[in-house]
């Protein structure tokens, strides 16, 4: 496997995947990417996250976990907890109609978990609702906070994470470690460009290249905003790491800023070293 003049094997960080329980993983499969004529590039297993990354010499994932109601939490922090090894580093989830919000971002974060994902669209509300800001607070220089930002795949009549509703989450929570998937906003590229880009917060480049971003607007964006600030990510089972790698060199990134955004910038965040 080559790409560039880099060798990538067992050092790119894929910032932005998911993986299911098995016994769920069939049926989220079809409900999230069957339903939406996408086309899953593995099972969405935790051995076919494995097996990916091993074949697409991937160093380690982080996964997403999305907790869609509140009586989720639990079980789906449980089980991310469990599966952080060597080759994972999985996130937790929230949600703001849990009863105990501060107790469970507390678990959380003693546990040594280092992120949590919030997905607006899914859970029925709005990233900069008054009802999110005790998250937010509790997070604030503790952990790293994943937005889903923009529309979806099947385009959403309602929208809940749009680059000015993350912008104000930006201004009302200065010490937030903010990463605005998909550049900033998935189909909303003109508005993460001129309402985020250069703000002191993450953008990862899963869900957008080959999906409606020019090539020439996803260049521009990533080294205005600023190469250190942009991770990789695939939202696999979205796509797969080899083809994600190879999109990106085809934009003409150096092998520095290739570097940074492959793994250089995610071992930074996540304090990981070399």
């Amino acid at each position: 496997m080559e790409f560039s003049h880099i060798d990538t094997f067992n050092k790119t960080i894929d910032f932005h995947a998911h993986v299911y329980p098995d016994q769920v993983a069939e049926r989220a499969i079809a409900n999230v990417y069957t339903a939406n004529n996408l086309v899953p590039v593995y099972n969405g297993t935790m051995a076919g996250m494995l097996n990916m990354i091993e074949q697409d010499g991937v160093r380690l994932a982080v996964i997403q976990p999305i907790a869609t109601k509140a009586a989720q939490v639990q079980s789906i922090n449980a089980w991310a907890l469990s599966h952080n090894h060597s080759r994972i580093i999985s996130f937790a989830g929230i949600h703001p109609d849990y009863p105990d919000i501060l107790g469970e971002m507390e678990k959380i974060i003693s546990s040594g978990m280092l992120g949590i994902k919030i997905h607006a669209n899914w859970q029925d509300t709005y990233v900069d609702a008054p009802e999110m800001f005790p998250i937010y607070e509790a997070a604030q220089g503790k952990l790293i906070v994943m937005f889903h930002a923009g529309d979806e795949s099947t385009h959403f009549e309602i929208q809940r994470a749009t680059p000015e509703m993350l912008l104000h989450v930006y201004q009302n929570f200065p010490k937030l470690t903010m990463i605005a998937a998909h550049m900033g906003g998935y189909k909303m590229w003109d508005s993460a460009q001129e309402l985020l880009m250069g703000k002191d917060l993450y953008f990862d480049t899963s869900a957008c290249m080959g999906r409606g971003i020019s090539e020439e607007q996803m260049l521009s964006m990533i080294r205005k905003h600023g190469v250190e600030k942009v991770l990789f990510g695939t939202d696999a089972p979205l796509a797969r790491p080899s083809e994600e790698i190879k999109r990106l060199i085809e934009l003409g990134l150096t092998d520095d800023e290739l570097e940074l955004i492959l793994w250089k910038n995610a071992e930074r965040l996540l304090d990981l070293g070399s």
